[in-house]
């Protein structure tokens, strides 16, 4: 019979729960882009009134929810101008990123955001920051040219791993750097939970949407220690993955809810 373990850490993290629970206390709304990176989740806001656009004219007469990601200084602008009722659940640990990137700018310094410059989280970072530089990975690290004065931040999402890794290779080419390390403490725990899993089974099933940067990295870090695969939903789960193997993993990303993690496990365990 396969033993089926899942991660102490993973699935909805506080800053997503405190989103939902925002979202719910209001009747009809419009989302300013999906509120987390889950599609099935999603699709059930959608179902119960709360409608995601991705633009606002003024002549909408709901209020107007900023997601868990935050958002680009323009479109509080923007929605200020317009009139709009605001319900804002951008989460308070991405809140404390903008904090920590405005007070190293204070301090004289130049700031490097390490993250991906078309992911909302990061683009609302840089909205606040004055022309800031942003690298994703070593490459794009390699193509720009760095101030001797650096103040770095990342994404609240990011890999622990590659932000100590990349640091190391910033810090080497400047002359006065302040790091803050501003992964946040649910991406951290869900990371090493990940990793600690991966160790001690066959295979790893990965849960939340394909476009969830923080899935991508809990994907990408199981990989390393075992056969890993990223998926949505249940259906896309193939026997043959768990064929001669009787110790499967599950974690999930901060957007996938328990009933999808749980709909999966049962799957699995029907396989025998």
């Amino acid at each position: 019979m396969k033993r089926v373990v899942i991660a102490d850490d993973q699935g909805f993290c506080w800053g997503v729960r405190r989103a939902l629970e925002i979202v719910d206390q209001h009747g009809e709304v419009l989302i300013l882009g999906d509120l987390i990176h889950n599609k099935q989740v999603v699709k059930q806001l959608e179902e119960r009134g709360k409608k995601i656009v991705h633009a606002v004219t003024g002549e909408e007469k709901k209020p107007v929810v900023i997601t868990a990601h935050g958002t680009i200084i323009g479109n509080y602008q923007h929605l200020e101008k317009l009139g709009m009722e605001v319900v804002d659940t951008t989460c308070p640990l991405v809140s404390a990123i903008y904090k920590a990137g405005e007070n190293l700018e204070n301090e004289g310094y130049r700031i490097l955001v390490i993250g991906n410059k078309e992911h909302v989280e990061v683009k609302g970072i840089a909205s606040r920051l004055n022309n800031p530089i942003i690298v994703n990975n070593e490459e794009e690290l390699a193509q720009v040219n760095l101030p001797d004065r650096l103040g770095v931040i990342c994404q609240s999402t990011y890999s622990v791993q590659k932000f100590d890794k990349l640091v190391s290779q910033i810090r080497i080419r400047t002359t006065d750097l302040k790091v803050r390390n501003t992964t946040c403490s649910p991406t951290k725990k869900r990371q090493n939970a990940a990793e600690q899993l991966a160790k001690q089974v066959e295979l790893m099933i990965v849960v939340c949407g394909y476009h969830s940067s923080n899935t991508k990295k809990l994907a990408e870090l199981t990989s390393q220690f075992v056969e890993s695969y990223h998926i949505e939903t249940s259906d896309q789960l193939n026997p043959e993955w768990f064929e001669g193997k009787s110790e499967i993993g599950i974690t999930s990303g901060a957007s996938t809810a328990d009933w999808i993690v749980d709909e999966i496990r049962q799957k699995i365990e029907s396989f025998d």
